[in-house]
């Protein structure tokens, strides 16, 4: 559903879907986003966020030039799965797990509680 995350209200949903959004964003709009996901979102209900999302043990060079290129363009940067939870949490959602695809995307998942 198209719409403005930072103004309009979302819908009810049992699951949404994030894809190659975070990342534009610093981190007070991260939680601002998943904040109002969060509003919408009946308890239990599953949030994916599907983006690059860096390993928190493995260097991935990829990645962290994807991080300066998004800090450069947009103000925003791509985030270790463990500072996505932090994300989450500050958000009102739990943190479930990443997921790997094979290719260059990666799934987190949380929950509404």
């Amino acid at each position: 559903m198209a719409g403005d995350f930072f103004a309009d209200a979302l819908p009810a949903a049992d699951a949404y879907v994030l894809m190659e959004i975070r990342h534009d964003w610093a981190d007070a709009e991260c939680v601002a986003i998943l904040s109002a996901v969060r509003r919408a979102a009946p308890r239990g209900a599953t949030v994916l966020v599907v983006e690059s999302i860096l390993s928190d043990a493995e260097p991935d060079p990829r990645g962290r030039t994807l991080d300066i290129v998004m800090l450069a363009v947009t103000g925003g940067r791509e985030r270790t799965a463990g500072e996505l939870a932090t994300l989450f949490e500050r958000a009102g959602l739990s943190p479930g797990p990443v997921v790997d695809t094979g290719g260059p995307l990666r799934i987190a998942e949380a929950t509404a509680v």
